[in-house]
């Protein structure tokens, strides 16, 4: 890349090329992706898979799809959460046909979390017929450790008659 210039700034030293449009561009002018940034999404587009983007790359294909990704791990955390051990009447209005499945979780946490993130992701705010497992895995070198892994099916639910009947049964119970 002798003689070559940043796009955006001019400068010669430390460029590199946008895995997009494989444009020329400083390191001061590339916009770096982290590997794991869409890491809960089931399927991730090719796209949003590479690591060096120019701004308008950036703003064009990440920028919106990191916003739309938050917005829903904003809603992932608000998700409703019953395991297949409770046995309450929940009101659905909608469910989901196909069982989310996620394996090789770090702990019980983030099991359910990605739980709630597929369902948020489908628009639903609860996810019912929760079953959340692990198992221990020894390595090579005699380390052990938890991998989680869950089942579950999303569904759309009443969330204020659903926190209203919550508050009414825990009312019950003091």
């Amino acid at each position: 890349m002798s003689g070559e210039t940043c796009t955006s700034c001019r400068k010669s030293k430390n460029l590199a090329k946008c895995d997009v449009c494989e444009g020329i561009f400083c390191k001061d002018c590339v916009q770096f992706l982290e590997p794991g940034s869409f890491s809960f999404r089931k399927e991730v587009p090719e796209i949003l898979t590479k690591s060096r983007y120019c701004g308008g790359c950036f703003d064009t294909h990440v920028g919106p799809a990191l916003e739309a990704y938050q917005e829903v791990m904003v809603r992932a955390k608000k998700v409703f959460f019953f395991f297949s051990t409770q046995k309450a009447s929940i009101h659905m209005l909608k469910r989901a046909k196909e069982k989310y499945r996620v394996e090789k979780c770090v702990d019980r946490d983030e099991t359910i979390l990605r739980l709630g993130f597929l369902a948020a992701e489908q628009g639903y705010n609860a996810v019912f017929d929760g079953d959340i497992v692990y198992t221990k895995v020894r390595d090579n070198a005699g380390y052990q450790r938890t991998h989680w892994s869950g089942t579950a099916y999303g569904a759309l639910v009443d969330g204020e008659r659903l926190e209203k009947h919550l508050r009414l049964y825990e009312g019950a119970e003091d």
